[in-house]
């Protein structure tokens, strides 16, 4: 079978995953016929290649939001919604846009390059577990959700999604159902590292030892590190920079992440921890690079299930919650909870609780 296309688990139809230009693809090849899929799969692949020769955006969720939002300022004749209404979407479309643009960029993504295709049913649950974090009520969330069906009935009707998934989630109710965390084997890291080129061997290793998001740590730079002339647990600490939403958070390296800077050469040229010999001096598309390496080595998992293990392992550890939180940066403890307490006993997570909000 040709590497770009597959069969999700909930479809029969082969789908193509590809990544152009630096942005990921995928996209329902609409066909059960393994032959016929290959087939429409170069078929794509080239006029997406050509999209981008060109510099044109192809089916991007932004580029549907912000047409939808346009659509807004038409003449009421046109869409049919009084002024009032249209305030309270715009209003809906905010929190929407927001929201969404913290999920991607947990997943180390960039919304603004994310495909109209990848806002699905989880996506909506996600959005709804977050506004209910921030203690929205239930009538706005649901308010919220009316603006977030015609958004995205309206890039249905644009054909670039087959379905709308907000009237599929509304059918489940509000009802949350996360998705299983798979958590990385000792032995499936030491693959995946042993994939990678470069300093990048090390990323794996360094992710499973800090919690962080793949995107924040490729970018972290030798100068963002301090104590390091005494590498011992307690005195090196890693201002982080390059973060979701730009929120600068200082961690204290644990002594396994330490012992993973000592053995990476530096640069005599770039600055970077992880770098390479590109104009940029790091790793652009580490997220891309490491999906493929994954799907050569069977991983398994995600990198990103990297930052899920960090965060249970300590639970387990006897770490509080709140300190796990920070540590993380999620932006609100109650994600932190809902996350990852499922995983935990119930002695577990009284130890993560018992510490109050000091963060031990």
């Amino acid at each position: 079978m040709a590497k770009n296309i597959y069969k999700p688990k909930s479809s029969k139809k082969y789908h193509l995953r590809v990544s152009i230009g630096g942005k990921e693809y995928r996209e329902s090849l609409h066909t059960t016929s393994q032959r016929v899929a290959e087939k429409k799969a170069r078929a794509r692949i080239e006029e997406l290649k050509s999209k981008a020769d060109r510099g044109e955006t192809d089916w991007l969720f932004h580029a549907g939001f912000t047409s939808f939002h346009d659509n807004m300022d038409a003449a009421a004749t046109k869409h049919g919604w009084s002024p009032s209404t249209c305030k309270r979407y715009r209003t809906s479309l905010l929190q929407i846009g927001r929201t969404l643009a913290d999920i991607f960029a947990e997943r180390s993504e960039d919304i603004e390059e994310v495909g109209a295709w990848e806002i699905g049913v989880a996506e909506v649950t996600e959005f709804v577990a977050l506004r209910k974090d921030a203690d929205v009520s239930v009538a706005t969330i649901n308010r919220d959700l009316t603006a977030f069906n015609h958004l995205m009935s309206h890039i249905k009707n644009k054909g670039w999604i087959e379905v709308n998934p907000v009237q599929l989630f509304e059918k489940q109710g509000m009802r949350e159902k996360l998705p299983p965390i798979v958590l990385p084997t000792e032995t499936a890291i030491a693959r995946l590292s042993a994939r990678a080129p470069g300093t990048l061997t090390f990323l794996p290793g360094f992710l499973n030892e800090t919690g962080g998001r793949i995107t924040e740590m490729a970018m972290i730079k030798w100068s963002d590190l301090c104590g390091m002339e005494q590498p011992v647990e307690g005195h090196v600490t890693l201002t982080l920079v390059n973060t979701k939403g730009r929120k600068v958070r200082t961690i204290t390296l644990r002594q396994q992440a330490i012992d993973i800077l000592m053995q990476i050469p530096r640069s005599n040229w770039s600055p970077y921890v992880f770098w390479n010999k590109t104009e940029e001096g790091f790793y652009r598309a580490a997220a891309n690079l490491f999906w493929d390496y994954a799907q050569e080595v069977d991983f398994g998992a995600r990198m990103h299930d990297l930052r899920h293990k960090f965060a249970i392992d300590r639970l387990k550890e006897g770490w509080s919650v709140y300190r796990v939180q920070r540590y993380i940066g999620h932006g609100s403890v109650k994600t932190t909870e809902r996350y990852y307490f499922r995983y935990l006993s119930q002695e577990q997570q009284e130890i993560a609780n018992a510490d109050g909000n000091v963060g031990l």
